[in-house]
């Protein structure tokens, strides 16, 4: 078999071939009776709404960087990887999909129909999730792939809702909720979004009975007024106060409701200081109902809505029309009987269904509730405590703040897809035998009014559900909240309720990856449940990764449709160039915005992902040349005393270079990670050590030494940049491997042997071979060399010339430049005609200086018109140091200006002066 790679780079063979070979060889595999600390992630799991965009590329591609460098480390490393069934989110999607495309509504068809039609549809995106993932390089175990509706799951998710409903922390209640009219179901505050509406302000005369005066009450949903129970003024308004405990005739009802004073709600600086009350569909009027409850101005509910949006029968002959029609018709009548007082123009912010994208209505309904305080508490101390740490810190802010309010938690939704409420609702039987169950612990009971009972039953206990079936109870029809099984994924994912050894192996799993829309809720309810049910956090630290957003600037997102294929860019640019691209991305402060063009055969690219390809080209490349003389090289022991100036320079720099990537990645902070790896290769390695050692590597006295260094160098490269570009690596590994099986540059610095990248050793930094004089050393030398290059660059040097060059040096320098001068001729094409500290510039010599030292090149211009340019110089570099010199002995500016830009002007003051000193 050939050792050398091939001569172009493509990606998609190298990525093919090493993915098979790791599935082949189960290096994703993990076992909970290894050895070694355990590690694990457990993935946030993309909705079954459609493919996964960039944004999970990035979210997946960080994850994989901590698993993989982790299982390098020595950890007992396990990625579970898994897909959320999205309940609302899923079912809105197949419902839209069986109107535009049967003209059915999901009534039509039935529970069991559309639940089918639903599975079909996970089946589908379920899997295109999991190609895309395993297409991006995830080092997932696959046969631990877990659905938030499988069986394992489902367990978990009963026995909670079981556990918190017996602990009396499920309650069922009518309560004000967000209503999506659309999808007939609650959704939670944190599911709405807002717009601005331009609308209109109907201001409505509601007259005082017994009087000949009308308040005159403003809205922006005049059809609400039928559901009005009361209206509200400020108990102090000197306008309205004597009308408390009167009434006021509702127009268009005639109903008579009264005026009570509430000073929490009005405020009677605003507008007419008279507001409507209209509680089963508003929250502040739901507010003032509560605060007037046993009160002797108690005041009523009326619900007017139906759960479709449509006026229920407490609307009159509004009864059975849409929301606008309704509206519409009212403001009509209302101008008619003379009761309008006047229009105006309005915008309000209105909230939508994030799901359905429609208006929400606030709607009076039956629901079951979680109650938040006696959760909130312990996951708030755990957070203040450090126990569960945010990277960055910030975010933990909006994690407190949010389950600081500690309002409960609607978990009912009216939808078929989704874990069904495990409550079966009748009537106290005549027997004892649903109590003498609950003593055995086969059930809890919730008693409602009217000897109803709510029967909750835990899982595996069919004997119980038939003996309800038996007595006449019926399952409550609702599903529960997605994110009620979502919050349990740290710890169903790993198999609870049972006791496995997953579960006590690896939780509390180590990190949670995710963005910051889902801190609220996600990540704040798996802190809860996981203290609830396992007594421990489920994860100790959390990473909130950059948001991705499209070219215009709004986030990518499945439901806005702007989301781009990972796939796409993989086929454009490759795995690895898509993932180091994301991951110097990967800041802790900026999200990243991703313009794409279309290409004609409609996928996606951006251009973005070139400096990710440019890289993956050159790493190929190099490898090449490193690998095609190291084959032809032979293998001799190390001999540290043969090493060069530039050999010792490469370990050191490879050492800082592996202290910085563990110091980047303990501390989440990828893009550094990212820049780190990219310097040390590019710049390090192949711009300059490469370089200098051509020549080293044909002498064959000299050879061997430093091909020993090359191979390690290169093998630590490797090993550092696997987790973020594991394809391209690994592969240039196997061929490193059979030219040269054994990289250990002595005994500090053991390479154990593996055959796969993968599962081969974390380098270590051997902090012996970091060495400040070499490095101080070599800077020099590339300070030299970059200067002479620029003036050839600047005279137009034919690049294969060499040229003439002496360099004025102080002493240590000097010696420096001596001792390494073919390093300067060999990379700066050069040759040196002599180094002192006494030198006398060279006539016809264009000069430069740098490092320390002053630099001539001979030949390269007229000197007439270099005196000219340095005379110049001299008068600007004069008339700088006399401005700095005056600004700096003007004592206002000392006392004014801030510390820094003095400090700023010292410095450049030295600096002009420095170099008025060499040209003299």
């Amino acid at each position: 078999m050939s050792t050398e790679l091939p001569k172009v780079y493509e990606p998609a063979s190298v990525e093919s071939t090493a993915y098979e070979v790791w599935l082949k060889e189960g290096c994703f595999t993990a076992d909970p009776n290894a050895a070694g600390e355990p590690y694990c992630i457990v993935i946030p799991p993309p909705n079954v709404t459609g493919a996964l965009h960039l944004g999970h590329a990035v979210n997946n591609t960080l994850q994989d960087i901590l698993i993989r460098s982790h299982r390098m480390r020595g950890f007992n490393a396990l990625w579970v990887p898994g897909i959320d069934h999205a309940g609302i989110a899923t079912q809105a999607v197949v419902e839209k999909q069986l109107k535009e495309k049967e003209n059915k509504t999901r009534h039509d068809v039935g529970r069991e129909g559309l639940v089918e039609r639903i599975w079909t549809w996970k089946q589908q995106y379920g899997d295109r999730i999991l190609d895309q993932l395993k297409r991006m390089g995830a080092s997932c175990d696959w046969s631990r792939t877990r659905f938030t509706l499988d069986e394992v799951c489902a367990k978990a998710v009963r026995e909670t809702f079981f556990k918190l409903f017996r602990d009396g922390l499920i309650y069922r209640g009518k309560r004000l909720v967000n209503w999506d009219v659309h999808l007939q179901t609650s959704i939670s505050d944190d599911e709405i979004y807002h717009e601005t509406v331009k609308t209109s302000m109907w201001h409505i005369r509601y007259p005082i009975e017994g009087t000949d005066k009308r308040m005159i009450v403003a809205t922006t949903r005049p059809e609400t007024m039928l559901g009005d129970t009361a209206v509200a003024v400020h108990s102090q308004d000197p306008r309205w106060n004597w009308a408390i405990g009167k009434s006021v005739k509702l127009p268009l009802t005639g109903r008579s409701i009264p005026i009570i004073a509430d000073d929490i709600l009005v405020d009677m600086e605003f507008g007419s200081g008279v507001v409507k009350v209209t509680p089963a569909h508003d929250p502040n009027d739901y507010a003032v109902w509560q605060r007037h409850q046993g009160k002797h101005d108690q005041i009523e509910l009326i619900n007017i809505l139906n759960p479709d949006g449509k006026i229920n029968e407490n609307g009159g002959p509004y009864a059975g029309m849409k929301r606008d029609a309704a509206r519409q018709k009212v403001v009509a009548d209302l101008e008619a009987q003379g009761l309008m007082e006047k229009i105006e123009p309005y915008e309000t912010q209105v909230g939508h269904s994030d799901r359905s994208k429609t208006p929400v209505e606030p709607y009076l309904s039956d629901q079951w509730f979680v109650k938040m305080a006696p959760l909130a508490e312990p996951a708030l101390e755990v957070v203040r405590q450090g126990r569960v740490q945010f990277y960055p810190e910030r975010h933990a802010q909006q994690y407190l703040s949010w389950l600081g309010e500690k309002r409960d938690w609607p978990i009912s939704r009216q939808l078929w897809w989704g874990h069904r409420i495990p409550v079966w609702h009748g009537r106290r039987p005549a027997n004892h035998a649903i109590q003498e169950a609950q003593s055995r612990g086969d059930c809890a009971i919730f008693e409602g009014g009217d000897d109803k009972l709510y029967v909750c039953v835990p899982p595996d206990r069919p004997r119980m559900e038939a003996l309800l079936d038996q007595h006449g109870f019926t399952q409550d029809p609702d599903v529960l909240d997605t994110w009620f099984s979502s919050a349990l994924w740290p710890h169903s994912t790993l198999g609870w309720p049972e006791n496995t050894p997953e579960l006590s192996k690896w939780y509390p799993t180590s990190v949670l990856v995710t963005s910051r829309d889902i801190i609220t809720l996600w990540v704040a309810r798996m802190v809860m449940t996981g203290l609830y049910n396992m007594g421990e956090v489920p994860f100790h630290h959390v990473n909130i990764h950059p948001t991705i957003l499209d070219g215009k600037g709004e986030r990518m997102s499945k439901s806005k449709g702007n989301g781009v294929d990972p796939v796409d860019i993989i086929g454009t640019h490759g795995a690895d160039a898509l993932r180091f691209t994301l991951t110097q991305m990967a800041t802790e402060t900026q999200d990243v915005r991703l313009p794409v063009k279309k290409l004609p055969d409609g996928r996606n690219t951006s251009d973005k992902f070139d400096a990710g390809r440019n890289f993956c080209n050159k790493l190929w490349n190099a490898a090449r040349f490193a690998i095609s003389n190291l084959e032809s090289i032979p293998h001799h022991p190390v001999d540290e005393s043969r090493w060069s100036l530039a050999d010792r320079w490469i370990l050191s720099r490879l050492m800082r270079t592996i202290r910085e990537c563990d110091e980047a990645l303990s501390a989440y902070r990828f893009d550094t990670y990212a820049r780190v790896c990219y310097d040390f290769f590019w710049r390090d390695l192949c711009d300059w050590y490469v370089e200098a050692i051509k020549g080293a590597l044909k002498d064959p006295g000299q050879a061997p030494q430093t091909a020993n260094v090359l191979a390690a160098a290169l093998d630590g490269a490797l090993r550092l940049m696997h987790p973020m570009i594991p394809f391209i690596t690994e592969t240039i590994w196997w061929k490193l491997n059979e030219v040269r099986p054994d990289r250990g540059l002595n005994a500090r610095l053991p390479l154990p042997r593996s055959n796969r990248l993968i599962l081969a050793a974390w380098p270590r930094c051997d902090e012996s071979l970091v060495c400040d004089e070499m490095e101080t050393v070599f800077s020099r030398l590339q300070e030299l060399i970059v200067a002479i290059r620029n003036m050839r660059n600047e005279h137009k040097v034919d690049q294969k010339k060499p040229v003439a060059v002496s360099i004025h040096a102080p002493g240590d320098a000097a010696r420096q430049i001596e001792a390494n001068r073919s390093i300067i001729e060999m990379l700066a094409v050069c040759t040196l005609k002599a180094v002192k500290t006494d030198l006398a510039p060279p006539a016809d010599s264009a000069r430069a200086a740098a490092a320390g030292c002053e630099i001539f090149v001979e030949g390269l211009v007229d000197q007439a018109a270099e005196e000219q340019r340095l005379s110049k110089r001299r008068h600007d570099l004069a008339n700088q140091i006399a401005a700095m010199k005056g600004r700096l002995g003007n004592a206002g500016y000392i006392a004014k200006a801030p510390a820094h830009l003095v400090e700023q002007t010292k410095a450049q003051l030295a600096e002009a002066e420095a170099e008025l000193a060499k040209i003299g």
